[in-house]
């Protein structure tokens, strides 16, 4: 069976109108053992099939690169380890995904740093903005220092993480003026994830927040619920935001990943040789998705670029940016942790 055949067996066992709602049984469920103290191990021991669930589109490198996971990991387990993949949201909201996989309900999932936060307080550091360099600065800190407090962090919340995915830079995207100063954010509605830190760093600029799932943004930009939004380049074409949004940005506030969590009973109840194959597998993903993303982003820009009116921000205005919301990493210093944020600073700064 090809790599296409696998994808579609996965999203055929995946897809139907009564998988969220049989999911959210389980959850539930799940939840309430959990709660009576059973511990996720003795469900690991009996599971072999494992379900990843994610928000995205199949279209998506993020999705290929678990496509990737999934294959390598029933190779290198000779057939144990059957992972079964749950693309757009089938399984639920962000927040509804990490919580499932918190108490074991889902296998695995994944989301950016800001939904982790309201698991793992200190991880808001990689949302503050201006404070990563470069995707190669983020590369060497997540496979160094960065990484071992992020998994240090995971473990102490019930997550395993397994590895990252590169999303790139975010930038600001709406339907009323270009920005090209913080000025030019005043009085926006702009969608945020929801999470302190993004609301106050583009109230830092000026904008009204309004704090939405992804899922929930193509009607918002609809209806006139917000204005605007801040998203990384190659999501804003896969989901066709450009169809409903007008000039874009490209102040790049964050460079962005995903962080991808097994639920830590579960891991925990593996065999060190199914583990292994985890691992195995999640790094080849990894180094597929790290070399295709940059090149994904490349061309989303260019396709962009002849559907949108785009601008860049020059040196002396993205000051500007970095000025204004340089006062939120003071705000923040007390809940993420003063040695935290310093390493984070030191690290991909």
């Amino acid at each position: 069976m090809n790599k296409e055949e696998a994808m579609g067996t996965r999203l055929s066992t995946a897809a139907g109108t009564h998988g969220r709602r049989n999911f959210l049984k389980l959850a539930t469920a799940t939840a309430g053992a959990a709660s009576l103290g059973i511990h996720t191990r003795a469900m690991a021991q009996r599971a072999r099939v494992f379900r990843f669930g994610h928000m995205l589109p199949t279209d998506t490198p993020y999705h290929k690169a678990i496509v990737i996971f999934a294959d390598e990991a029933a190779k290198l387990s000779s057939g144990r380890i059957k992972i079964e993949i749950y693309p757009s949201s089938q399984l639920g909201t962000i927040p509804e995904m990490l919580s499932a996989t918190q108490v074991g309900s889902l296998t695995l999932t994944m989301a950016v740093p800001a939904w982790y936060s309201n698991f793992m307080k200190p991880v808001d550091a990689f949302t503050l903005p201006y404070l990563v360099s470069s995707a190669d600065r983020l590369k060497t800190g997540l496979d160094g220092t960065v990484g071992k407090e992020i998994a240090r962090l995971g473990d102490a919340a019930g997550f395993h993480v397994l590895g990252y995915w590169l999303l790139g830079g975010r930038h600001i995207v709406n339907k009323v003026r270009p920005v090209n100063k913080p000025a030019d954010c005043q009085g926006l509605k702009l969608r945020v994830i929801n999470s302190q830190v993004y609301i106050q760093a583009f109230r830092a600029l000026g904008a009204s927040t309004v704090a939405l799932d992804p899922s929930e943004l193509y009607v918002a930009l609809q209806q006139g619920v917000v204005d605007g939004f801040e998203y990384p380049l190659p999501d804003l074409v896969s989901v066709k935001l450009y169809e409903v949004s007008k000039y874009l940005s490209l102040d790049q506030h964050t460079t962005d990943f995903f962080i991808v969590s097994i639920n830590k009973g579960i891991w925990e109840g593996l065999p060190p040789d199914d583990q292994a194959a985890l691992n195995q597998a999640m790094k080849t993903a990894m180094d597929w998705q790290w070399k295709a993303q940059p090149e994904e982003i490349a061309a989303a820009l260019a396709k962009l670029r002849t559907l949108m009116t785009v601008n860049e921000i020059t040196p002396e205005n993205k000051k500007l940016f970095i000025e204004a919301t340089r006062p939120v990493y003071a705000q923040f210093e007390p809940t993420i942790g003063k040695p935290f944020l310093d390493m984070a600073i030191r690290e991909l700064g």
